[in-house]
């Protein structure tokens, strides 16, 4: 577990984070408590993904899938939102390392804990596969070892069994060495596809490594669908089972049901199924887990907002601690293991210019609409313009509406040029990220670091509805430009007009998606109570 850094949630709806796990390929790890004290691993999609439409439809369907998984050896999902501005989903939190990284660091496991691996997580398939899904990336990092037995994790690119898959063709959803001749030939993926997975997880166990070696991806490929599995080093009592299970023929392996019987009816009992060692690190975590899970509810230096405008004096910065080193991954892995993300660099470390909103992060960007409504009217006034000119050419006014009619014309005409310049102007553009707001206009750019924002929030209703931001008191705030308009508002500074970003339900659905991002990135100045 690492702290959690200035520019990470402190809550994710209604769970509040307390330490950063790791990250995954799919964006962030957290400890989280419920408000019932519920301790939970909450998952945090990264900004980029989330604006990938096929990315979000498989993590929403992972969700709804794996509500439906039950079973005891299995992470339960116990809440997720996959269609908030940065879909989240939560789970059971195991405090164990994963098969990974208890083989890296303390070697093979003695044959009885590797039946008794196998036992639990062949009853995890079988929950699985009675949900309709098919996890296809069962491989030793996806596996947690609990003080009570192993956990299978991460449903993030099974599918169900009975739909399609949504991935390209030609495009890989697992881990060379570990997925089935049939996965990797691009071929139909069902239950037997996790049953071989299940192999090559126990001969990592048993051995230290896979059943087809440590190589390129190319090589593992190859040696998948056409070369034998070494069982050399596997325990003898072990050999056959295994062997059957990485079988090439879908047909030939046993069902999960069928390894349960054939392990013997192995099962964990208490903390006595693992050797002491791996015993010793589920203790430490357990410890650590307690001692953070009941850290007050006080918010983390550097996101309080300071009623004078100035944080009072603090200690003089240490150092932070340097995580322990990520095992390797497996040779080959296509997916980013779960490693300790370090802290990101502040300005006095040589990183960051607090000062500066760098464009490269990720975050979600804003645009203001309305430019097909004001070409619309710039057509509509012209046509208008138009005609009138020929009706008084051709049919003459009279002299007593001359005036009238000529002032209406030009009237239209001023509202014809106003409504094209909307329509070619370029738009307001806003983004949102860990260093704070970027407004962009036609390659001009203003930026407001969260350093100079003591406050923030969505003020106004309708079209008048905004983003406004207050300085810190002294500070002068942001000012108008010719490109780029500020209004005050109660002593802040509307910076972006929400409701210039399209119609009512565009306004809507952009001001919760910048109240969203606030919460996510103004951690400690965001006011959710404007109005």
């Amino acid at each position: 577990m690492q702290p959690l850094r200035p520019d990470e949630p402190t809550r994710v709806d209604d769970y509040r984070l307390l330490a950063r796990l790791g990250r995954g390929a799919m964006g962030g790890v957290y400890l989280g408590r419920s408000k019932g004290g519920r301790v939970v691993a909450v998952k945090i999609v990264r900004a980029d993904l989330a604006e990938d439409p096929e990315f979000r439809e498989r993590f929403r369907r992972e969700a709804s899938m794996a509500r439906s998984v039950g079973g005891f050896w299995t992470a339960a999902v116990v809440d997720a939102d996959p269609d908030a501005d940065l879909p989240w989903l939560a789970t059971e939190y195991v405090p164990g390392p994963t098969l990974h990284q208890a083989v890296a660091e303390h070697g093979a496991l003695p044959e009885s804990t590797v039946r008794t691996l196998g036992a639990g997580l062949a009853e995890a398939l079988v929950a699985i596969h009675r949900a309709g899904l098919v996890h296809r990336d069962l491989k030793p990092a996806n596996v947690l070892l609990g003080p009570d037995g192993p956990r299978v994790i991460d449903f993030g690119i099974s599918r169900a069994m009975t739909g399609h898959a949504l991935t390209a063709t030609g495009i890989f959803l697992g881990t060379p060495g570990f997925f089935s001749p049939e996965q990797t030939e691009g071929g139909e993926v069902g239950g037997p596809s996790d049953v071989f997975s299940l192999g090559a997880v126990l001969t990592f166990a048993a051995t230290g490594t896979g059943p087809f070696g440590e190589d390129s991806t190319t090589s593992l490929l190859y040696r998948v669908v056409h070369g034998e599995p070494d069982l050399q080093q596997v325990p003898e009592g072990l050999r056959p089972l295994l062997a059957a299970c990485l079988d090439k023929d879908p047909a030939a392996r046993p069902t999960p049901a069928q390894l349960l019987d054939r392990l013997g009816g192995a099962n964990p009992q208490g903390d006595s199924w693992l050797p002491a060692a791996i015993t010793d690190v589920i203790a430490q975590h357990n410890t650590e887990l307690q001692r953070t899970a009941n850290e007050p509810d006080n918010p983390r230096p550097g996101t309080l907002v300071y009623p004078d405008g100035e944080p009072p004096a603090a200690p003089a910065p240490q150092p932070p601690p340097q995580p322990a080193p990520a095992a390797s991954p497996p040779a080959g892995d296509l997916r980013e293991e779960i490693v300790p993300a370090r802290a990101r660099e502040t300005s006095e470390q040589g990183g960051a210019d607090p000062t500066r909103v760098r464009a490269d992060l990720p975050g979600p960007v804003f645009a203001t609409g309305g430019r097909g409504s004001a070409a619309f009217w710039t057509v509509l006034f012209a046509a208008i313009v138009a005609g009138g000119a020929w009706v008084g050419t051709q049919y003459g006014v009279p002299e007593d509406f001359q005036f009238a009619f000529q002032l209406g014309i030009g009237l239209l005409a001023l509202c014809a040029i106003v409504e094209f310049a909307r329509a070619v102007w370029p738009r307001l553009r806003l983004k949102i990220n860990p260093d704070g707001l970027r407004i962009s206009r036609a390659g001009l750019n203003r930026e407001v670091p969260w350093s100079q924002v003591q406050r923030v929030g969505v003020v106004g209703r309708g079209k008048s509805q905004a983003l406004a931001v207050w300085s810190p008191r002294g500070a002068p705030g942001p000012s108008s430009k010719p490109w780029h308009r500020v209004r005050s508002f109660h002593g802040g500074s509307a910076v972006f007009p929400i409701g210039a970003t399209g119609g009512f339900i565009v306004r809507r659905r952009e001001a919760k998606r910048v109240r969203n991002s606030l919460e996510q990135y103004a951690l400690g100045r965001y006011d959710s109570g404007l109005s």
